[in-house]
């Protein structure tokens, strides 16, 4: 059984308890998976009853559909400065490595399991089809974005690769998993590392520094 007490959630006493019943579960169900992960232990991280719980949401359903939502949400949400056509395409491409990357070192602080694929797809998959179509839809923004990025970069022959799409989910996966190698107590801090993989990124495209 999921027990609640297993993860760690920031405290703050301001937070509305919808908010809250989010947070938990998010880190619950990335730990637990969703058949492993009890309205119980989503009430008792929260501090309230499981009946409580049908005050905010309806479902465990809903429940895992929000928070997974909510998180995607801020993710993709962070990506907002990359979106400038304006820019450089290679500005563009260090910073949507670098916002990436701190994105998911930023996750695995408060996640026991950062929400990684690997994570996400099992909860993905447990939903609904409308629940699920949401989320696609959210998620392949993220790619859309990062092809529209090296098309420019191509164009303009900032960039040198074969083909679009295969160097988009290489640099996706690269950042992705970079929670696998990166200690929380290790002797790099997040910018470093973001640093470091926005170099290898343009590096493999064939870009130096901009």
């Amino acid at each position: 059984m999921a027990r609640a007490a297993r993860v760690t959630v920031p405290e703050d006493g301001a937070e509305e308890t919808r908010d809250r019943i989010l947070r938990v579960a998010n880190a619950l169900f990335y730990q637990h998976g969703y058949s492993g992960t009890s309205l119980a232990a989503i009430a008792d991280g929260v501090g309230i009853s499981a009946p409580a719980l049908y005050w905010h949401f309806s479902s465990k359903e809903e429940i895992c559909f929000t928070a997974v939502h909510a998180e995607l949400s801020r993710f993709v949400d962070a990506f907002g400065s990359c979106r400038d056509e304006s820019a450089p395409p290679a500005a563009r491409l260090s910073m949507f490595v670098r916002t990436y990357v701190r994105q998911k070192l930023e996750q695995s602080e408060w996640l026991v399991t950062p929400g990684a694929t690997a994570s996400y797809g099992p909860l993905r998959d447990a939903l609904g089809p409308e629940y699920r179509e949401q989320l696609d839809l959210l998620q392949r923004e993220v790619l859309v974005l990062l092809r529209s990025i090296l098309a420019a970069g191509h164009e303009a022959r900032t960039f040198r690769f074969a083909q679009t799409t295969t160097t988009a989910f290489a640099i996706l996966t690269m950042c992705e998993y970079v929670f696998v190698w990166v200690r929380r107590d290790g002797p790099l801090a997040s910018d470093h590392v973001a640093d470091l993989y926005r170099d290898m990124v343009l590096a493999m495209v064939g870009c130096a520094h901009p």
